[in-house]
């Protein structure tokens, strides 16, 4: 599909794809997305169309229904009259495209998926925006603490899940364990916890795996690449997020996780990890595994 821009008289006809007679221009599809992506019903659009340009309702109707040309400034004032630009308008392929993020909704970390506006530095205190906070992105509603600059949120879609996934926390600190598997239960998920690795080692009903590194037990120091290989073996596409906070200590040998992050396909994380961002990170492996 090829799409052009004329400024020639101001006009917008050549806006077009190729499509058979009689469906609308590109122009009034790129119109009817930004319509929809901002909550207006279709049986609205002729009418919200010709509001915002003065238009008859007839008239506001045959530009979105039949190959009728737009004006260069009709288009542009329809978009800023949504926050948009026109450039946000015209690209019609990324329209509705939306990503992935979370919002907490009273003290529960809830998988969103959102649509990016406009960045901004400024806007009304409890206005949704979102920030990207270590590769994945919040939702919040703006206020005097809000990380700036950071997207309007067009648009916002939570999906309610069929069944709570099952995730096997191992970590030789209870109270360590105890913190993540609240966030997991939080968050949607049922979480067990486990301080020794060999008891993970015939568990087949977990759906995905977070594991600290390093696990100490009756003085012996050991590392959860053997559990991994046992999890690996029963189940190749599971999530597995390994943690450790002792790389800066040297108690770690870098070359070694990252050995078994590129052979297991894991994801790692330092501790104390961000609970919000290593949801994301779980929710994101699901939908690839």
């Amino acid at each position: 599909m090829t799409s052009e821009i004329s400024e020639n008289n101001h006009d917008v006809s050549e806006l077009r794809s190729d499509h058979p007679e009689g469906e609308p221009a590109l122009a009034a599809q790129c119109i009817a997305a930004l319509l929809t992506r901002h909550g207006i019903p279709k049986y609205r659009f002729a009418v919200t169309v010709s509001e915002i340009l003065g238009l008859s309702y007839s008239a506001g109707n045959r530009r979105l229904t039949t190959n009728a040309s737009w004006s260069l400034e009709e288009l542009k004032r329809v978009a800023e009259h949504f926050g948009e630009t026109l450039q946000e308008l015209v690209t019609s392929e990324n329209a509705d495209a939306l990503v992935d993020a979370s919002i907490v909704i009273n003290n529960h970390i809830v998988p969103c998926r959102i649509r990016l506006g406009t960045i901004v530095g400024q806007v009304s205190p409890g206005t949704l925006i979102a920030a990207e906070i270590d590769g994945s992105w919040r939702v919040m509603p703006a206020d005097a603490r809000s990380i700036i600059p950071a997207h309007i949120v067009t648009r916002l879609l939570i999906e309610p899940t069929a069944s709570r996934r099952r995730v096997a926390i191992l970590d030789d600190h209870a109270d360590t364990a105890k913190t993540i598997v609240q966030y997991m239960e939080t968050a949607g998920f049922e979480a067990v916890a486990f301080s020794d690795p060999q008891a993970l080692h015939d568990q087949t009903d977990f759906d995905a795996y977070v594991l600290d590194w390093i696990i100490e037990r009756d003085a012996r120091r050991q590392t959860a690449l053997e559990l991994v290989e046992n999890i690996r073996a029963r189940n190749a596409l599971c999530p597995i997020i390994i943690l450790t906070g002792q790389i800066r200590t040297g108690n770690v040998d870098e070359e070694n996780i990252a050995a078994a992050l590129a052979q297991h396909n894991l994801k790692f994380f330092t501790k104390p990890a961000s609970m919000p961002i290593l949801i994301a990170a779980l929710n994101a492996s699901f939908k690839t595994a």
